[in-house]
């Protein structure tokens, strides 16, 4: 079969075959994708113990987040059963939430609890049954199973599985589509530019210097049982080494990668899922993880809280007020003038993009290898589900849900050392093992 990047390349960098996984609304491919692996739908925090119900909007379909008296989480279709009212004003009681028309009660399973308008021997309470989906608590989100069938296992991945004092999670609003966020966090070239600063100093002498001193760097991609492994080698000057850096693509919407918490050493990462509300809207919900040391997590939240409007997860910046972008800094500090929060750059850069991006007006380049190839494995996944199938990445086994092979690391190398072969020897040590946080 042609490589998919000739094919893009002999039609002038444009290729258009994957514009419908943008798109994953009910009964789309793409929908029924997305919808075959666990996905977060919330913070743990927006239904807190007595607290109110929320709204949540996922591909396309209206739903509501709660947690019942007994603290477990649920995620109900908004609109009642009975008369189609809103759920999301409901009451939380009785092992259930209530709808205040008529006093319908669901449990977190879609059962109906009660009709207490009914006569007392009616059963046709349990002939009724609210949209439901499965859901599960990890890493400060919650998350569910909106596909079709038993709910596959939920995934070991380290940086949600930890515990609290090893991980900070959070979450931004994106006005674009789910692809343009997801890409961005596959594009390893992308760190030579958008995030780079300190312009007016030798970039071999300051931090992530390297990025910016090579900013063509070599890549290798490799398959992998959960996506895709992205080397990036960067050359360094004066010197036979070079600056490695390995990231992935998780299957569908997933990267791990290094961000912050790459200064405290080996055994950390980041990885960030771009769950989509509509074709036009997403969420990106983050969780940074370190096994070997203390994140700086309270610095690190209010570093990225600055950049939003008090009490959300949206960005003060955005096309109203130009970003408040500040171009005098672009001389000397920073290459986007955006100050120096990456979700920032990110979501800014993805936004202007427009809220689809045209895949008819792309020009893709050899740099953009990563990209093309998630989105063929992506085509591939789609035709699996609809083929009934499991596609790559989804966990049914427990053997298979150990995520150690999922190596994330930047680090100088000697050039006599195999790219392979050192990710190999990671992943067999103890680089996400917890250690005692002193």
């Amino acid at each position: 079969m042609t490589d998919t990047l000739e094919v893009a390349q002999q039609n002038g960098g444009r290729h258009t075959p994957y514009a419908f996984l943008q798109h994953t609304n009910p009964g789309t491919p793409a929908g029924a994708l997305l919808r075959a692996y666990w996905q977060p739908v919330g913070l743990s925090g927006d239904v807190a113990p007595g607290g109110a119900p929320h709204p949540v909007r996922v591909m396309g379909e209206d739903l509501v987040l709660f947690r019942d008296d007994a603290g477990r989480a649920g995620l109900l279709g908004i609109k009642c059963a009975h008369r189609c009212a809103d759920l999301s004003y409901g009451r939380v009681e009785n092992g259930g939430l209530r709808c205040l028309y008529h006093g319908w009660l669901f449990d977190v399973d879609g059962r109906c609890l009660e009709q207490p308008a009914e006569g007392a021997n009616s059963t046709f309470k349990d002939r009724v049954r609210q949209k439901s989906y499965p859901t599960h608590e990890a890493g400060g989100a919650i998350w569910a199973y909106m596909g079709a069938g038993e709910p596959p296992l939920f995934p070991n991945y380290p940086a949600v599985v930890a515990p609290e004092a090893y991980r900070l999670t959070t979450r931004w609003f994106s006005n674009c589509n789910w692809m343009q966020g997801s890409e961005g966090n596959i594009d390893p070239v992308h760190t030579s530019y958008l995030h780079r600063f300190a312009l007016a100093e030798d970039p071999n002498k300051t931090r992530l210097g390297v990025f910016a001193a090579d900013g063509a760097p070599d890549l290798t991609i490799e398959e992998t049982r959960f996506g895709l492994r992205i080397y990036a080698e960067r050359k360094i000057a004066d010197s036979t080494d070079r600056y490695l850096r390995i990231t992935n693509f998780v299957m569908p919407n997933t990267c791990s990668i290094n961000g912050a918490e790459a200064d405290l050493g080996p055994g950390g990462c980041g990885m960030s899922w771009n769950v989509p509300i509509d074709d036009t809207h997403h969420w990106r919900y983050s969780f940074g993880f370190h096994a070997k040391a203390a994140m700086a997590k309270d610095r690190m939240a209010s570093f990225q809280d600055a950049e939003k409007i008090e009490g959300t997860d949206v960005m003060r910046r955005n096309p109203a007020n130009r970003y408040l972008q500040d171009r005098e800094s672009m001389a000397t500090q920073s290459y986007i003038g955006l100050g120096k929060v990456f979700p920032v750059h990110d979501i800014f850069i993805t936004e202007s993009q427009g809220p689809i991006l045209p895949h008819d007006e792309e020009h893709l380049a050899s740099s953009d290898v990563a990209i093309l190839r998630a989105r063929k494995q992506l085509t591939e996944a789609a035709k699996a589900v609809a083929a009934g199938e499991t596609p790559l990445g989804v966990v049914r086994d427990p053997k298979d849900n150990d995520f150690s092979d999922l190596v994330v690391i930047t680090k100088r190398l000697p050039a006599s050392v195999s790219l392979q072969a050192y990710c190999a020897e990671l992943a067999a040590s103890d680089l996400y093992i917890l250690a005692p946080l002193g």
